[in-house]
């Protein structure tokens, strides 16, 4: 098939159109608007039809109906080829020979259905209990994909049934197709150059489905279609050719099939550049063959924060952030040692915990923090300088890859901070931290060496649900992903300025830098300065819940550590990914301060930096 609707004979088929144009402005609503919806100006009209032509091949003046030889029509549940075709190809013809007819009462009756794929109950065969009254069911499919460059954006996604019945002998029959649902034609032409990209559209209506089972009578003038329950959206995911998004920078015209509605709520979301827009009209009556024009207009700025969540750390892959830094205790920050469980069963000494606010980091004597509980006395403060096997309060800057998991490497335990010069770790630059396997200490903390992670090694006591997650809960990032986290995603803040999703920032007092979720709304923060910008957003600790609600993540700068001496801790940060840098004693991990930043900085694996894990999101 080609070109946009195929039908045999007369045809009463009209497409269905809804018409959307982005503007950085707002545009007066057209006369056709059926509803207006309250604070966006938005419409999805039903009303404007076209008139209904005797004559289907051409549907106004230029979507033309034309039928291809080798298509094929599901008849009576038997895929027909089409054997010929004349009138430059606006009329089909197949051999009836081929096909079992229902004779009743002297006359035979047939089902045509095209796609094929839609013959649904009749597609096994001609079912016994078949009358010339019987009802015909077909599937629609939930997902339509809608390949842009294709010639026939509507190859496959034409969805036609009709009934008729013939007289025996009959030479030749014409079935008059009509479409089941609606062709809905969408103009995707924005005006801001930072709005090109459309993802899918996913239909939805609360008091209608939308896609899924329906039921065709038998009475081809009057199709009756009853959705299935339970299916209530209908989703349309595009692809270029190359990418599974378009490019509507020039205007794209795209088409799509939907069922029939009568005066039900209907919802329109359209995902593009990470983000959302939403249109919903309260009454909308989309019937099957009719043709409706109307204007959806929008700002840019009503694009919405994406129904996502978490962190995109790839394409497709996001993750949550753990509540705080990671911390160690040999006591627990008590006075008793204590235990906790570890990934293959049996237990290791010490408490991992996370920090109890996002803004906390130990530091050291001549950089303090503001963590505090050594021994249980709860005025004194955490000193990263007095880590050891037995130190009675909690340390947060660890050498790489020091989960306490021993495979062999020599430095493994999250108090360990000098290096060994006996073979094979002839340098003091970091060898003998990380993954080991009696040669070579070349490997990330991941795959057989994944027990080498913090995260995935470890139970870890989570102050926000006041449980301990179990080992393998939690991971590093690697360093390609913290790359993507702070390089790849962006934020379209306004019609022509896109920024990187994070800003340095004062929380509670304490300098970092804040990561903003993949579904950020720029309007629940209208004064953030977005990026490196020498802290200039001040945010205080009751502001900061709100934002921690709203998904963001603070990373205090916690500085870092060479041998027992914390240095920087308050105004630089440096936090470790799970990535080894191949045949050196470094592995790469994010640092930032002031106006900088940098998502993969290498330090020796010996020197402490902080450690923050993520989850993934399911």
């Amino acid at each position: 098939m080609k070109q946009i609707l195929r039908t045999i004979g007369s045809i009463v088929a009209i497409s269905a159109m809804i018409v959307m144009a982005a503007s950085c402005k707002k545009d007066t609503l057209s006369e056709e608007a059926q509803q207006l919806i309250p604070g966006v100006e938005r419409t999805i009209s039903a009303s404007a039809t076209l008139p209904q032509d005797a004559d289907k091949a051409h549907i106004d003046g230029s979507r033309k109906v034309i039928w291809d030889m080798g298509d094929e029509l599901n008849i009576n549940g038997t895929n027909v080829a089409i054997s010929r075709i004349v009138s430059g190809g606006t009329v089909a013809k197949f051999d009836k020979s081929t096909v079992h007819a229902n004779t009743v009462s002297g006359t035979d009756h047939y089902w045509a259905v095209y796609p094929t794929t839609l013959a649904g109950a009749y597609s096994g065969g001609l079912p016994s209990d078949f009358t010339s009254t019987s009802a015909l069911t077909v599937h629609f499919p939930d997902t339509q994909i809608v390949d842009i460059n294709a010639t026939d954006t509507l190859n496959g996604l034409t969805y036609m049934a009709s009934h008729i019945a013939v007289a025996p002998g009959t030479e030749d029959v014409l079935f008059p197709m009509r479409n089941l649902g609606a062709v809905i034609e969408l103009n995707l032409t924005p005006n801001c150059s930072n709005n090109t990209r459309v993802d899918s559209i996913v239909f939805t209506s609360n008091n209608a489905s939308l896609a899924g089972t329906f039921t065709v009578s038998a009475d081809a003038s009057n199709p009756t279609i009853t959705p299935t329950a339970g299916t209530d959206k209908l989703v349309v995911k595009f692809h270029d050719g190359a990418n599974k998004y378009i490019d509507i920078t020039d205007g794209k015209k795209v088409r799509v099939i939907l069922p029939p509605l009568a005066g039900k709520n209907l919802n329109m979301k359209i995902y593009g550049n990470g983000r959302n827009m939403e249109k919903n009209a309260a009454s909308a009556t989309l019937a099957r063959n009719n043709y409706y024009s109307s204007a959806i207009s929008f700002d840019v700025s009503s694009w919405a924060a994406p129904d996502v969540v978490g962190f995109s750390v790839a394409p497709g892959r996001r993750v949550l952030f753990s509540p705080g830094n990671l911390q160690w205790s040999a006591t627990n920050g008590g006075t008793i040692a204590t235990s906790h469980a570890v990934a293959g069963g049996g237990t290791a000494e010490g408490t991992w915990r996370f920090a109890e606010h996002q803004w906390d980091y130990i530091g050291g004597a001549s950089y303090v923090g503001n963590v505090y509980g050594v021994g249980g006395d709860m005025t004194v403060k955490c000193d990263n300088a007095k880590m050891s096997e037995s130190y009675k309060g909690w340390i947060d800057l660890f050498g790489w890859g020091t989960s306490g998991w021993n495979n062999g490497n020599y430095f493994y335990q999250p108090y360990n901070n000098t290096a060994k010069t006996d073979p094979p770790y002839t340098n003091l630059n970091g060898y003998g931290y990380g993954p080991f396997d009696g040669t070579s200490c070349y490997y990330s903390l991941v795959g057989p060496y994944a027990n080498a992670d913090w995260g995935v090694y470890n139970a870890i006591y989570n102050p926000k649900t006041n449980q301990t997650d179990p080992a393998g809960t939690w991971r590093t990032l690697t360093n390609d992903e913290w790359a993507y986290l702070l390089n790849t995603r962006e934020i379209i803040v306004n019609c022509n300025i896109t920024k990187k999703m994070y800003g340095h920032a004062y929380v509670s007092g304490v300098r970092g830098l804040i990561l903003l979720p993949d579904n950020w709304d720029p309007a629940s923060c209208p004064g953030f300065t977005y990026g490196t910008s020498a802290y200039a957003n001040n945010i205080t600790a009751p502001k900061w819940s709100e934002m921690e609600a709203l998904g963001c993540v603070f990373m205090p700068a916690a500085g870092n550590r060479t041998g027992k001496a914390p240095y920087l801790c308050g105004s630089h940060a440096f936090y470790w990914s799970s990535t080894y840098i191949n045949n050196t004693s470094s592995a790469y991990g994010p640092y930032f301060y002031t106006r900088n930043l940098n998502p993969s900085y290498d330090n020796q694996r010996l020197v402490g930096r902080a450690v923050r894990l993520v989850k993934e999101v399911h």
